[in-house]
């Protein structure tokens, strides 16, 4: 590109921001370094197709613009509609899962403040809060238990919980 063209593509952007403003994309709209972009370039095509346009008064230049703004933006408001950015699914599902865990660490951290407890349920309480998700095989390597002592004392624990929301 020479060092004209660059001068002369610069002597544009009064027509820009006037295009902008008429179009109300002012610099607090996401979009506005993207609108001021692409008028940028449409006024550039125009140029290195050899066009001769006039920087200042131009009516038809400037109509032209605010048109094609107009365009870009229903194209961006068409796309978004057609692209709804609303949680998915699979995403509300996992969201639902860390409340749940999250509502599940608390309630054991309770159990551990509030209630009298045997050194068993104790140690499985807080395996459950350091591993929450671990598997029952290791959860019983870890604790030094068999998996029907693992099952009785979650069930124990299980009992208190419910105590705990009921009350």
């Amino acid at each position: 590109m020479s060092e004209e063209l660059i001068h002369h593509w610069e002597q544009y952007e009064p027509i820009i921001s006037g295009v902008l403003m008429t179009g109300h994309i002012d610099w607090r709209n996401m979009y506005f370094d993207d609108y001021r972009q692409e008028l940028r370039l449409l006024i550039l095509k125009r140029l290195l197709a050899g066009e001769q346009l006039a920087p200042t008064n131009n009516s038809q230049l400037f109509r032209w613009l605010l048109w094609r703004l107009r365009d870009i933006q229903r194209s961006n408001q068409k796309y978004e509609e057609r692209h709804d950015f609303v949680l998915t699914t699979p995403e509300v599902i996992q969201i639902e899962y860390a409340f749940e865990q999250v509502d599940l660490l608390v309630t054991i951290e309770r159990l551990l403040n509030k209630q009298p407890r045997t050194p068993i349920v104790q140690q499985l309480l807080y395996d459950l809060l350091k591993y929450p998700d671990d598997l029952v095989t290791k959860r019983c390597i870890r604790l030094g238990i068999k998996r029907m002592t693992y099952y009785r004392q979650l069930k124990l624990v299980q009992q208190m919980i419910d105590k705990n929301h009921i009350a």
